[in-house]
């Protein structure tokens, strides 16, 4: 419990902001999808093809941005940047991701017992999944730096 205290304290001030940036981007996204796909005209579709484009850009970078900050310690801007940039260098990792997101949806949608289990157990099968992807992405970027010193005492431990 005090270590997950200790990272929460240390991690709770980059991972509020990042929330927030990450909440404005998906409303601006929203936003701008809804206004124009309400145009009926011919010049409405360019635009709308950038905000498709910027959609799949943000689902990337939600899929990447709170995985990268518990991983690797980085500023802010650097923790954005690799959000961004990341999901193009590991894109088989980003694909199963996103499939991933898919088949949980698919199955939650068409299938009432999966439904009845992620109202039981929520959606910690999809992210335990989906964390088995990101540490098969993130393998050949951790070697590096200096190991952080566990302060848990294991529950067999007798003590």
């Amino acid at each position: 419990m005090r270590e997950h205290l200790r990272r929460f304290k240390r991690e709770f001030k980059q991972g509020f902001i990042s929330g927030l940036l990450l909440l404005a981007l998906i409303a601006a996204v929203l936003f701008g999808l809804g206004f124009w796909a309400s145009w009926d005209t011919d010049l409405a579709y360019a635009p709308l093809i950038v905000m498709v484009a910027a959609a799949a850009v943000t689902l990337v970078i939600a899929e990447y941005i709170f995985a990268l900050q518990a991983r690797f310690a980085n500023p802010l801007p650097r923790q954005w940047k690799l959000a961004a940039l990341f999901p193009w260098r590991a894109f088989g990792c980003t694909l199963a991701l996103i499939g991933v997101d898919i088949v949980a949806l698919g199955l939650a949608l068409f299938v009432p017992f999966v439904r009845v289990l992620m109202l039981i157990f929520g959606l910690s099968w999809v992210f335990y999944a989906k964390s088995l992807i990101l540490l098969w992405g993130f393998r050949k970027y951790g070697g590096y730096g200096e190991v952080e010193r566990t302060t848990y005492v294991n529950a067999d431990s007798g003590m």
